[in-house]
């Protein structure tokens, strides 16, 4: 199997997966199986928590972790996610470490207007300026947000659901 180039919020719990002894799979819905031990996004949020240290998307600009970048300027870069939730997914991230939405400072503003500025340019350029796309920020356990590190999801390609969860 050749490994991903892109890296998203769940990398962390592949690693885990990666190095740690295999479990029984076990039905998630019907038709579906996962690992006894892989969590969903859900799961993984409720595990995770402020690191203290570098996120993951830290080390993906660092050059720490290799990853295709389909964005990069002076303040956010963008990502495939390797985790696909739709046909096109995306991840635009920007530099500065800002935990979570709800963690943001008046001072942010600029950037949070960059990064939405940057989500509309990357999903153009991924063909989903004429039917349209989803943009996503996820905040807080309750939002499932397991990577604190803010991020933007840009979901497209296929026609979106609503309520949306």
């Amino acid at each position: 199997m050749q490994p991903r180039a892109c890296v998203t919020a769940g990398v962390l719990s592949v690693l885990l997966l990666l190095f740690s002894e295999p479990a029984d799979t076990v039905q998630q819905t019907p038709g579906k199986e996962r690992r006894g031990n892989d969590m969903g996004e859900v799961e993984k949020a409720r595990a995770a928590g402020p690191s203290g240290g570098d996120s993951i998307f830290t080390k993906i600009y660092s050059g720490a972790i290799p990853a295709s970048f389909v964005h990069k300027d002076d303040k956010c870069f963008a990502i495939k996610d390797a985790n696909p939730q739709a046909p096109v997914h995306l991840l635009v991230i920007p530099i500065k470490p800002i935990p979570a939405l709800s963690a943001a400072a008046p001072e942010d503003l600029e950037l949070l207007g960059h990064l939405m500025l940057t989500a509309k340019k990357v999903a153009a350029e991924a063909g989903l300026a004429d039917n349209g796309y989803r943009i996503v920020i996820n905040d807080g356990r309750d939002g499932a947000q397991s990577v604190h590190h803010i991020h933007v999801h840009v979901l497209g390609g296929r026609q979106m659901k609503w309520p949306p969860g």
